[in-house]
């Protein structure tokens, strides 16, 4: 086609689409060609001749009359969203370009439905001027009787067209289409928003118009959908619903046959009146559990068996409550999605919600089974109801979540404090620089406690956005001023306290309770010291707590007051100002919102000073990831008010095996109500690859992907770094924050410290650091000395290096030049990467080895009346959370410790997983269960038996096997009755599991 032609193209196109079509023929396009009226009307418009007379007048744009305006818009009626919002051809976001609409101010209030009705607008009808009055068919012969056929011939074929537009909402070749969504049928709607989650249902569909409200609310629409997530809401009319349910159909945890009675109860599901219950039988025996579910149910509920099989909705319960994980579910939902059998998409989420809700609601009511049920049905939920698009719809935007779009959608105002309770690996980050993005009218603050985040943040976020830390705006402000006078210092030593404390309070004891006072206060949005900034308790110079009464408050407080008032002088250097005791003030005027990161972390005096700027804030964090409360963090996404909350619970980093055991810390451990939820990636937390766990203890690298050893405490890391290079002398190590703020220096000089005098002059050992050089002098007490200042001043730091100095002694020198050596500069070049949780908080890697040097649980849930003494709520929050941490650090495999094992079964999870008793039995016709000590045999009365899945641990392995029915009911209570009837159970002989305890706990028993 040549340019001519495609020049007359685009003119007809784009002309002729919106008037009645003219079947132009060959000859006509040529002289088309050949005119300048084509080029005229597209290169200048304006200059075209529009008169009547103007033949091609037909082929001109022509502005539509008000007649023609309004015909679209009915009076009297509400209209559809494009009567408002024009269509485009794109979905996008952009919240800047409507009014600012309020936004829910708690999660669970639901917004009333606005009345938005245009008022009706009185036009008088355009009069249209008849330029064809007095013209005859008599003043054109014969020509006129041709036109006239060519004409009829064309408005048959124009109505034709126009009645095929019609169909598809399209009319007179208008480029918009003339309908809107608010005319879809209801069956339409009703499928549509059967795909969206019911938070957005009942939060934003609802409230979009008056149709669109009916369909949400109606009892018909998604029943079970709505009712689970009204329960989780702790709505009162659906905790009274669910609970008739378990009442009505003795579901409660006093009868044995709890979990077959809500088999029985679900046989009476209400599907669709489309859907043939034949198909679905059919289509469930392409299912591997089906075999399992089918036998169970033949043997525990024969009732529920007919001719064709078993009822297919306990059916698929059953095999729900055998799932080995999600994959097992999802796989569950393909076959029923590729065979339609449930009519529709919403018809297989509305049955999987119906089991999630008892199930939950089974857990609430204290019923004995594995949370990891319910988990693994929601969190297949989740990943259908935040699907990507089919493949050939997919393009390059990264898709979000409809958490992350509620973020997006929230137009930020001056009196807005926003709370983004983002769990590890959601993509707060990512969800914060689109929010920017969306508006680039707009300048952001965005604040970090890390120097290395805030300048990876400058290279993300866009250019209305300034990344900065809180030091840095304090040094800016403030602390330039005191380096010039060289006051300004990093940290505050109880050393250097003791040397100016006034007489009466001198010593490492009293100089302690004064540098924890100053950190209280720093932390404050107090002016002055008092005596609320004293500790509570502290321990003495025998290491023994007390507890200051007032007066000795007042003293502490007074000479803390004093001190910070000297420090703050721009005189005397003896008395320096530190970092932690700045605060920017009034730098902030100028940024329309203020992005906070890692806010659990905030103090309350910089939280007071963001709070107190004139401008919308923006907190997010993740409170489970709070470990620095030694620091005088307060956790202020918990402890500061809020305009408005958001979540983000889906994490991209893992799949749903580490997701589970993170989501089982904040459950079991804290309490915590919001459910963390991974992807559909896979994962391994049991250490099934043999092969990477030998590469692991013998050092060698892996083959790819990064391996990181996390431990609680420094201690352990420098053990780890002589572990892997001493059975492995070329291993590679990296350090997480550089070997070179390791303290391998001060380990050294601890080492240098602790030789005896004379052989430091004759070996010319000299010590580096003026604190510890200190020691050296007779009156400190050398090396014991130094212990007993760590002590005294609970110096947790100092203490670590102290331990490992004692521990490895004459080794240290050697040690220390090794991991000098083999400490690499990026871990891109390590075998293995090793550092505190602390250090790695914010990173991620393929795999990671969590140590045994956390919090401890000393047995399963099961046999911990026989231990008694541990109470998870009595355990502080740090704690939880370190762990927490460390396991989310991790991307595809998990290599846990018996403490995480023993934390899963809170859950009820103990890795028991079903199979055919009859194919255990014919491996081993005389199968012993395998818990130590238990001697009950494995026999053929139960159709089905439980195994435990082996679990392999850095340091030992728990081989697993097969379970006796006795054994079952210990763990997972009710479970064992959907194997054998509870007077079978019963009747095997009871054993008491040998419990291997941590050392440290047998030890405490043995004194008892």
């Amino acid at each position: 086609m040549n340019t001519s032609n495609i020049t007359t193209f685009v003119f007809l196109f784009f002309h002729l689409r919106r008037a009645k079509r003219r079947h132009l023929g060959p000859s006509e396009c040529d002289d088309l060609v050949q005119s300048n009226t084509v080029n005229e009307s597209l290169t200048q418009p304006f200059n075209v001749n529009l008169s009547n007379t103007e033949p091609n007048r037909e082929l001109q744009p022509r502005t539509p009359t008000k007649r023609s305006r309004q015909a679209s818009g009915g009076v009297g009626q509400q209209k559809g969203i494009t009567s408002f919002f024009s269509v485009t051809g794109v979905i996008s976001t952009s919240p800047q370009k409507g009014t600012k609409t309020p936004v829910k101010v708690e999660e669970e209030e639901q917004e009333p439905i606005g009345h938005f009705i245009p008022k009706e607008e009185n036009v008088e009808e355009e009069k249209i001027e008849d330029y064809m009055e007095g013209i005859t068919e008599d003043m054109f012969d014969d020509d006129f009787d041709v036109v006239k056929k060519e004409e009829e011939s064309l408005e048959v074929t124009v109505r034709k067209e126009e009645d095929e537009e019609e169909l598809l909402g399209v009319q007179g070749g208008q480029e918009e289409p003339k309908g809107h969504v608010q005319d879809l049928p209801e069956e339409v709607l009703r499928e549509v928003f059967a795909h969206l989650p019911a938070d957005d249902l009942y939060r934003n569909i609802s409230l979009v118009c008056h149709h669109w409200r009916a369909v949400v609310m109606d009892p018909q629409f998604q029943p079970w959908k709505k009712l689970y997530c009204r329960y989780r809401k702790r709505q009162n009319e659906a905790l009274k619903e669910v609970k008739s349910i378990l009442d009505d159909n003795q579901i409660n945890k006093k009868d044995d046959l709890c979990l077959l009675n809500m088999l029985r109860y679900m046989s009476q599901f209400k599907h669709s009146k489309c859907v043939n219950v034949k198909d679905v039988l059919a289509c469930m025996k392409g299912h591997q559990l089906y075999a399992q579910a089918e036998a169970c149910i033949k043997d525990r509920i024969p009732d529920l068996v007919d001719n064709e099989g078993p009822n297919p909705w306990s059916a698929m319960a059953l095999m729900l409550i055998l799932a080995d994980g999600v994959k097992d579910v999802l796989d569950l939902v393909a076959l029923l999605q590729k065979s339609g059998c449930l009519v529709t998409a919403g018809g297989i989420s509305e049955y999987l919600w119906a089991v999630a809700t008892l199930l939950l609601a089974m857990r609430k009511n204290n019923i004995n089974i594995s949370n990891r049920w319910h988990y693994n049905i929601f969190y297949a939920l989740h990943l259908m109801e935040n699907a990507p698009p089919p493949a050939g719809l997919q393009d390059n935007r990264q898709l979000i979540t409809h958490e992350q779009q509620q973020i997006l959608n929230h137009d930020i105002q001056n009196n807005h404090v926003v709370k983004i309770m983002a769990f590890a690996g959601t993509g707060k980050t990512t969800t914060l620089v689109k929010y920017a993005q969306h508006r680039p009218q707009m300048r952001f603050l965005y604040l970090a406690f890390n120097k290395s985040v805030a300048m990876h943040a400058q290279r993300s976020f866009p250019y209305n956005v300034e990344c900065s830390t809180i030091h840095s705006m304090a040094f800016r402000a403030i602390g330039v001023r005191y380096k010039n006078m060289r006051k300004l210092s990093n940290n505050l030593q109880v050393f250097d306290v003791a040397w100016v404390l006034p007489k009466g309070l001198g010593g490492f004891v009293n100089a302690k309770v004064v540098t924890q006072t100053l950190h209280n206060f720093w932390a404050s949005v107090d002016q002055c010291v008092g005596p609320e900034h004293v500790p509570h308790k502290y321990k003495n110079t025998h290491g023994m707590p007390e507890y200051p009464d007032d007066h000795k408050k007042m003293a502490f407080a007074g000479a803390a007051q004093k001190l910070w008032d000297q420090m703050v002088q721009l005189k005397s250097r003896r008395e320096r100002v530190y970092l932690n005791g700045l605060t920017p003030t009034n730098l902030l005027d100028r940024y329309d919102a203020i992005f906070i990161d890692e806010a659990q972390d905030c103090t309350p005096v910089i939280m007071g000073i963001m709070l107190s700027q004139n401008c919308g804030k923006i907190l997010v964090g993740d409170p489970h990831q709070q470990i620095y409360t030694f620091r005088g963090a307060v956790n202020a996404l918990h402890a500061v008010p809020h305009t408005h909350i958001y979540y983000l619970t889906q994490s991209f980093r893992f799949g749903s095996e580490i997701a589970y055991i993170g989501a089982a810390i904040l459950d079991s451990c804290k309490k915590v109500k919001q459910i963390l939820v991974g992807g559909n990636q896979d994962g391994s937390v049991r250490g099934e690859d043999t092969q990477t766990l030998q590469h692991l203890k013998l050092g060698q690298r892996l083959s790819e992907g990064s391996v990181a050893i996390l431990s609680r405490c420094n201690v352990t890391v420098f053990s780890e770094a002589v572990r892997l290079t001493d059975v492995n002398p070329s291993c590679k190590i990296y350090i997480v924050g550089g070997v070179e703020n390791f303290g391998l220096d001060k380990i050294m000089d601890l080492w240098v410290l602790m030789q005896p005098e004379d052989k430091r002059k004759n070996g010319n050992l000299l010590i580096k650091d003026y604190f510890i050089r200190t020691f050296c002098k007779e009156k400190m007490g050398g090396f014991r000395g130094l212990k007993g200042y760590a002590v005294a001043s609970e110096d947790r730091e100092l203490e670590a290096k102290l331990t490992v100095v004692e521990k490895y002694n004459k080794r240290i020198p050697e040690l220390v030049e090794r991991i000098n050596d083999r400490a690499q500069k990026s871990p891109v070049y390590a075998d293995f990467i090793l550092g505190t949780v602390h250090k790695a908080k914010g990173l991620e890697f393929d795999t990671v080895v969590v140590t045994d040097d956390f919090m401890k649980v000393p047995c399963a849930r099961h046999n911990l009346q026989r231990v008694g003494g541990f109470n998870a709520a009595n355990v502080p929050d740090d704690e939880w959370n370190l762990l927490y941490v460390a396991i989310t650090r991790a991307k595809s495999a998990l290599y846990i410790t018996k403490t995480i094992s023993n934390i899963l079964t809170f859950t009820g999870e103990y890795f028991l997983r079903s199979g055919l008793t009859s194919t255990l039995l014919s491996k081993d016709p005389s199968l012993v269960c395998s818990i130590k000590g238990c001697e009950n045999h494995i026999t053929a009365d139960a159709v089905l038996s439980l195994s435990k899945l082996p679990i392999r641990y850095m340091e030992s392995v728990d081989a697993g096997g097969v379970l006796c029915l006795t054994c079952v009911e210990q763990r997972v209570g009710p479970a064992a009755f959907l194997l054998s009837p509870p007077e079978r159970v019963r009747s095997m002989t009871y054993t008491n599991e040998r419990i291997e305890l941590p050392i440290n706990v047998a030890m405490l028993l043995s004194l008892l």
